[in-house]
């Protein structure tokens, strides 16, 4: 049998693999503790995080200097914001202090910015709920990327009047007013990371 403490670490993590925003849980000394998928990704590319044998460290010195001055104003129950630089999109960090059963700090919770806009899961069951065909959620999705209707016809190799009836009736569908409404929507939703094995339906 699971013991309590040992089950609710399992859950905390299970949790934590379930949302689309980069978190890792350190030690005050960045030994990385967990890693959800979308922070996973990022220590991967080591673009502006990197895991060198289970430590956190910045791409560079000056990131890293962040990052361990983030930490002891952790230790002291101090929330922190760190701005990084590194290879293209930078990077903000959340160092939030997480005290255990017995008040003390041991462990820092580092949220990251998010990369993209709309979790990919999210978006899926956003069309789902509305009926998008695929092509429909397809032009949403670049439009959610920041393209306008010109721009997505290019990267399709489809006219503009196709992707303007698309998006047309995706505001029907959804009862948005416009563009700009369908994605502030998306945004506000729940960003939920898609599991292993899960996959969700939109109609053809």
């Amino acid at each position: 049998m699971v013991a309590p403490v040992e089950g609710q670490a399992m859950l905390l993590a299970r949790v934590l693999d379930e949302i689309d925003h980069g978190l890792i849980v350190v030690d005050l000394t960045g030994r990385i503790l967990h890693v959800n998928q979308p922070a996973q990704a990022e220590l991967s590319a080591a673009r502006t995080l990197c895991d060198r044998e289970g430590m956190l460290h910045g791409s560079d010195d000056a990131a890293q200097r962040k990052i361990r001055q983030a930490l002891r104003d952790a230790g002291d129950d101090v929330r922190a914001i760190v701005d990084i630089e590194g290879e293209g999109q930078p990077m903000s960090l959340a160092f939030v202090p997480m005290p255990s059963v017995s008040g003390r700090i041991d462990a820092v919770l580092i949220m990251c910015s998010k990369r993209q806009n709309c979790a990919s899961l999210t978006m899926q069951m956003f069309a789902r709920a509305n009926r998008l065909t695929r092509a429909e959620q397809q032009v949403l999705r670049q439009l959610c990327d920041g393209h306008r209707a010109e721009e997505i016809a290019g990267l399709q190799g489809v006219r503009v009047s196709t992707v303007r009836t698309h998006i047309k009736s995706v505001r029907e569908k959804t009862g948005s007013n416009s563009v700009r409404e369908i994605v502030h929507r998306l945004s506000r939703m729940p960003q939920v990371v898609a599991g292993r094995g899960m996959a969700i339906a939109t109609n053809d």
